[in-house]
């Protein structure tokens, strides 16, 4: 959309440890339905697997083809559908689309006589990583397209040269070369509304009059710089997801086993949604070693939107206390490849709930809003004239779309 992106790094493999054992799958459609599936699977799982693949592989594929982006809310919305989109629209419909893509992937599952416990367990666990649910909640959209991606023929993994800060000098420039101006270090205290129209931002105490504002704020953090869509926003409000915990390393990288991947997941039981139980490690280094000197590697651990906020706000602990027995799960995580990395620790930074909602300005530190299917995430536009929400919360939910809408 704005003719700007990072470079990436490409890579094939990633790692999980689950309650039965340790592997690192190459992804495309044959190791885990070779390899995989045979060893940790029942009798009928290698077939339900390739049963499934062959009615969500077309469908993912389609919906590749139709953009978030393209879905407007404006007068004009069936005739960009219709018209520049009408190829692949009609194919995500003649795919098995339709009414059912807002439906829980669980349906399909059902439709395709999906038993066995790895694969439903295996879905659960890739479905929460990707958006905090299960299949019971998730929409068939977003689980199409991620499988699509996934585990279809030439799939890779991607990796932004740079980190994260690549996806964010990416749209910076994007930005700035359509006259943009960026102001860091300026968060919003308030949305200036006149005559039910929004027409600027007072930021650190200086007014910014603007013909349209855009709040990527969480929308109960939205609710508090525009108290006048508190009325709007009341009737819409979505469950918020739980927060995080981070732990952020720079270790010795002398010694470590090459082969090891340079992500991966671990799991203590397959209750997904159990609080310190699911860790995501990322070894970006391992992709890109401009991130850390020579001889060293940078490391991060979190859990996915699993940690209370409440228990945070006891102000009798000893916070430090807390935040280090909380992340031991992460050390645990990443433990898995690297046994001995407490040992080679030079740096650590470890984040909480508390880091969220400070550094961030997340209610209670949220990753989000949650979705639960058939239910729609919120539109873009508000009952005030020129101002409009974008973000994590809205359509089409959690990830780089997001940002670029």
């Amino acid at each position: 959309m704005i003719g700007e992106e990072p470079e990436w790094v490409c890579y094939d493999r990633w790692g999980t440890q689950l309650p039965e054992g340790k592997f690192a799958a190459a992804v495309g459609p044959k190791d885990f339905a070779e390899r995989i599936l045979p060893k940790y699977g029942g009798p009928k799982a290698v077939d339900e697997w390739r049963r499934l693949m062959r009615r969500v592989l077309p469908l993912g594929e389609a919906i590749f083809g139709l953009p978030a982006a393209a879905v407007r809310e404006d007068a004009f919305a069936a005739a960009t559908l219709g018209l520049r989109y009408f190829g692949p629209l009609s194919n995500v419909l003649s795919r098995g689309g339709g009414p059912k893509l807002s439906g829980p992937f669980k349906d399909l599952l059902d439709e395709e006589g999906i038993r066995d416990p790895f694969i439903l367990r295996w879905l659960d666990m890739i479905c929460f990583l990707l958006q905090g649910t299960t299949t019971g909640e998730a929409p068939t959209t977003l689980m199409a397209y991620m499988l699509a991606d996934f585990y279809a023929e030439g799939s890779t993994l991607d990796y932004p040269v740079g980190g994260s800060k690549g996806i964010v000098d990416a749209l910076a420039r994007g930005i700035e070369k359509h006259n943009g101006e960026i102001r860091t270090r300026c968060r919003v205290d308030r949305i200036i509304v006149e005559n039910d129209r929004a027409v600027g931002v007072v930021a650190r105490g200086l007014e910014i009059r603007a013909p349209v504002v855009a709040c990527n704020a969480d929308p109960w953090t939205a609710r508090t710089l525009a108290p006048e869509l508190a009325g709007y926003l009341d009737s819409l409000l979505p469950e918020p997801c739980p927060s995080f915990l981070h732990l952020h390393l720079g270790i010795d990288a002398r010694g470590i086993d090459e082969s090891i991947p340079p992500q991966w997941a671990s799991l203590a039981d397959w209750d997904v949604k159990k609080p310190r139980n699911l860790a995501l490690v990322s070894v970006a280094s391992k992709l890109d070693p401009t991130l850390a000197p020579p001889g060293k590697h940078v490391v991060h651990a979190y859990v996915p939107a699993t940690e209370p906020f409440d228990p945070w706000l006891d102000s009798s602990s000893d916070y430090q206390l807390a935040k280090a027995r909380a992340v031991d799960v992460l050390w645990r995580a990443i433990e898995a490849y690297i046994p001995d990395v407490r040992a080679r620790v030079q740096l650590q930074f470890a984040a909480t709930p508390l880091t969220h909602r400070r550094f961030l300005n997340r209610h209670r530190g949220t990753y989000g809003a949650f979705l639960k299917a058939p239910n729609q995430l919120m539109g873009h536009k508000t009952p005030i004239s020129g101002l409009f929400l974008c973000g994590d919360s809205t359509f089409p939910g959690i990830g780089a779309n997001t940002v670029e809408v």
